[in-house]
């Protein structure tokens, strides 16, 4: 059946949802364990009616992971999504392969009456020979309770361990308390106290025995001295003025290098309910921030509280909670800061789903956002449903004066499909998309301010035609294309471009995609069409990067945008390499004092955290000595790091051996070490170099 395009001169007004909003995950999941749980009535619900509970799982290195749900007495499921909302699996029991990362996994009810207890069992198997690093958050002041092993990190040495990433607010002194029942536990901050403040640590928990069950306990207590200090405990209600400068908290912004000041304030909450803050400043624009008790960020909001009696724009939280600790930020867009006045309030009771507003192809969606609007995990939104009788073309825009739009399309469970952001302060979202028949959220949000908005909606009907091209890629070749041009469809409807590839033996596989106009996402899928790997931004930024060894087969690649943009020119290039599968971040050999290594890096090396290619030796020591270690490339700016056997650095340097050549001389007791050889700069150097080892009296 085709059905032509739909036009329809009706304008609908977007309805606020008051006091409803998405939940955000704040329990967690571990990569390897069982929870038991319930739920019922007091659980938050997607926009279809149904309950769901959501669970946050963080993956420090890539892998499989199994998810089964069981001893549920009414119809339950499961479904995993990424960072972005995207749905990356579904069903009672999940496999999957899946890269390093956080995730949310929500055990929902297929209908509104869907309700009852039920047990969730994870089980993690890492690849081997990977780095772990992005280590889940530990809160300075939290309790947390794991297994060891439970993500399948690993020490240079072999050794097992599971490790948190800990940021202070100001200076101070950190205690870090591990104990368990099953093992004798070993604690190690990757740094030293008292700390500083706007400081970054690795707790490590590792075992001078056995394995199981543990729990760590963080205290941490500011200096003194300390001007970076909470500023008081939010009580309902309550309200406070203060004032942010250069003696208050701050953190750096990674994409620019600037820092940014704020206050803090406690949040302690005796039961579930739903908090609400408001923050206005007469000397710059309020951003807030509401971090669980392990310092994620739920939930964040830039001028979304409209206008107060004076013109200023406001900001806005407004987020349903259950009893815990929380911590809120009021941070300024100025370096200078200034004053400020805070409100808050705290209403008991059960969550309210966002409803949506019945829409129709072709209608004229029109609203306002304010600080009564839906609040979900895009940001401020008016949600419309909309059915498509079939499949075909849908379009949408969304334009606004007054706010940062952002436009997307999510499934009947809430699922992001395609998603689009207003680019070059156009303040204008546009989606294009090739879709099945069936029921749609479209979401109309803003990712910073509030006010008046127009959304435009067209559909045209027509079949969507199988995708059966696929361009053969030759191994160790390049293809220029231009996305979309053989008119494929894949994720979310969005043009994708499939290329084969055939490997006669097992082989390292390196598959890259750059461009200047695409943001680039690459998919690597085996012969049956499961996915193996993907990437979006390891090359660079918006450049895909996938190194994986794989056995002799066939293979395919997909090319798509993951911004949902609307196409370009871009270069796909593979490059491969037969034989045994690389040691990858293992030992490739040792070295002993006297000795040298000559050899080459290149995409076969460790991936290291820093997203440079890097080679590892062992350096064993029967006895403490000194050391005169130096690495020399005419290829690449050389830097050496030593750690010891778990992990942690002992020593570093870039330049100490003449010109671009590092050096360490030092002092070790006896050990094993391990030397990270590689370059300083970023992914795209490699070469030859040569790494040597000697005492230096010698």
């Amino acid at each position: 059946m085709r059905l032509g395009a739909v036009i329809a001169a009706l304008s609908v007004w977007g309805s606020a949802s008051s006091r409803a909003q998405d939940c955000p995950a704040i329990a967690a999941v571990l990569p390897n364990g069982t929870l038991s749980a319930s739920l019922d009535s007091t659980n938050c619900q997607l926009s279809d009616g149904s309950p769901y509970m959501p669970y946050r799982l963080d993956l420090p290195v890539r892998g499989q992971i199994r998810i089964d749900l069981s001893g549920a007495k009414s119809n339950l499921g499961l479904i995993l999504r990424d960072r972005s909302g995207a749905q990356v699996d579904s069903g009672t029991s999940i496999r999957h392969s899946i890269e390093a990362g956080s995730y949310v996994l929500l055990v929902d009810g297929r209908t509104a009456t869907d309700l009852g207890p039920y047990t969730v069992a994870t089980s993690f198997s890492p690849e081997a020979g990977m780095m772990c690093s992005d280590f889940p958050n530990i809160g300075s002041t939290q309790t947390v309770t794991g297994v060891l092993p439970g993500s399948g990190c690993l020490a240079p040495n072999g050794s097992q361990y599971e490790a948190y990433t800990l940021t202070t607010d100001g200076a101070g002194t950190l205690t870090i308390a591990l104990a368990s029942q099953d093992f004798t536990p070993v604690a190690t901050l990757r740094s030293s106290a008292p700390v500083s403040g706007e400081s970054q640590y690795i707790v490590v928990v590792n075992s001078a025995d056995n394995t199981g069950a543990y729990q760590v306990v963080t205290a941490f207590q500011s200096a003194a001295d300390e001007t970076c200090k909470s500023q008081g405990t939010m009580t309902d209600p309550a309200s406070a003025n203060g004032a942010i400068s250069s003696g208050s908290c701050y953190m750096t912004e990674p994409a620019s290098g600037d820092q940014l000041y704020y206050d803090y304030y406690r949040v302690s909450l005796a039961s579930a309910g739903v908090v609400n803050v408001t923050a206005v400043s007469p000397d710059f624009t309020a951003t807030l921030n509401l971090l669980e008790a392990g310092g994620n960020i739920l939930a964040s909001d830039s001028g979304g509280g409209g206008f107060d009696t004076s013109g200023k724009a406001q900001s806005n939280l407004r987020l349903q909670l259950p009893a815990d600790d929380y911590t809120l930020q009021v941070v300024s867009d100025v370096p200078a800061g200034g004053k400020y006045s805070l409100q808050y309030a705290f209403t008991a009771g059960n969550p309210q789903p966002c409803a949506p507003v019945q829409a129709s192809p072709g209608d004229l969606l029109t609203g306002a956002l304010n600080a009564n609007s839906c609040r979900t995990a895009l940001g401020l939104a008016d949600l419309y449903t909309m059915t498509l009788p079939t499949a075909g073309t849908l379009e949408l825009g969304l334009s606004s004066l007054d706010f940062n739009t952002r436009l997307a399309v999510r499934d009947s469970k809430d699922n992001l499909i395609v998603l689009n952001d207003d680019s070059s302060g156009l303040t204008a979202s546009q989606i294009t998309a090739d879709l099945p028949a069936g029921v749609y959220t479209i979401v109309a949000a803003a990712i910073s301010g509030a006010g008046r908005y127009q959304a435009t909606t067209k559909f045209t009907g027509h079949d969507i035609p199988a995708c059966t091209f696929a361009q053969a890629l030759d191994l160790n070749g390049g293809y220029v294309q231009y996305l979309g041009s053989n008119g494929c469809r894949g994720a979310g409807g969005q043009p994708v471009d499939y290329y084969t590839f055939s490997l006669s033996a097992d082989s390292l596989v390196l598959a890259v995609m750059t461009s200047s106009e695409v943001d680039g996402h690459l998919t690597l899928y085996d012969s049956g069409g499961n996915t193996v790997r993907w990437d979006e931004n390891s090359y660079g930024p918006g450049d895909p990067l996938i190194v994986q060894y794989l056995s002799a087969g066939a293979y395919k690649l997909g090319a798509r945008d993951a911004a949902g943009g609307p196409g370009g020119l871009y270069q796909v290039d593979l490059r491969t390499v037969p034989g045994p599968r690389p040691p990858f971040c293992t030992a490739a050999g040792s070295i002993a004092p006297g000795s040298s290594v000559t050899a080459n890096i290149t995409y076969t090396a460790c991936q290291y955290i820093d997203g440079t290619f890097a080679d590892v030796y062992s350096m064993s020591l029967a006895a403490g000595s000194a050391i005169d270690l130096r690495l020399s490339s005419a290829d690449f700016d050389a830097y050496l790091i030593v750690l010891d056997a778990k992990g942690n650095v002992v020593d570093v340097d870039d330049d100490s051996g003449g010109g671009t050549n590092a050096r360490i001389v030092d002092t070790l007791p006896a050990g094993t070490y391990y030397i990270v050889a590689k370059p300083l700069g970023d992914y795209t150097q490699h070469g030859a170099y040569t790494l040597s080892l000697a005492n230096p009296a010698g």
